[in-house]
Order: structure tokens, then C-alpha cells, then sequence
């Protein structure tokens, strides 16, 4: 016989608080362990309702450069040290 036991945890505030807090906490993060300019660079954070799903929209630019290996460097000096990301979160 097994026994199960389920419980819950209460929070002082909305799931939707609650994600918004997570993206600004992994930018602080990302901020503290890159210096010069590199790191994770948010223009768009907005809640988004598309054919009756709702979720968080956002737009991230990654900066690099300095995090890619002088061997990358040189291979593909061509190549940006930048990446977009377009980021679409349903929520549940």
C-alpha cells in the first residue's frame, strides 16, 4: 500500500508577480557574472493573448563576444557576438 501525500505551498503573490520576479532575478545574474558590455540585454517583457492563449512575451539580445573562444574567434571572425531571441511563455 502506498500513501500519498500532496501539499501546497502559499505565496505572497501572483503567478504572474512570480515570473516576472524569475526574469528579473536570471538579468540581475546575468549582469553580475559578465562585465564589459556582455551579458543578457531585455527590450521586451509583456504579457501577450494570442487565439485565446496567454503568456509572456520577451525580447532578448545575448551579447558574446568576449565568452566566445579565441579558436571561434578566428575561424569565423565575421560572425556577430550578438543573438536574438523572440521568447513566448504560455502560461498554465
Amino acid at each position: 500500500i502506498y500513501l500519498f501525500s500532496f501539499s501546497r505551498v502559499v505565496l505572497p503573490c501572483s503567478v504572474q508577480e512570480y515570473q516576472v520576479g524569475q526574469l528579473y532575478s536570471v538579468a540581475e545574474a546575468s549582469k553580475n557574472e559578465t562585465g564589459g558590455g556582455e551579458g543578457i540585454e531585455v527590450l521586451k517583457n509583456e504579457p501577450y493573448e494570442n487565439d485565446g492563449e496567454k503568456g509572456q512575451y520577451t525580447h532578448k539580445i545575448y551579447h558574446l563576444k568576449r565568452q566566445v573562444g579565441s579558436t571561434e574567434r578566428d575561424l569565423a571572425p565575421q560572425v556577430p557576438g550578438t543573438s536574438h531571441l523572440h521568447e513566448y511563455r504560455a502560461c498554465m
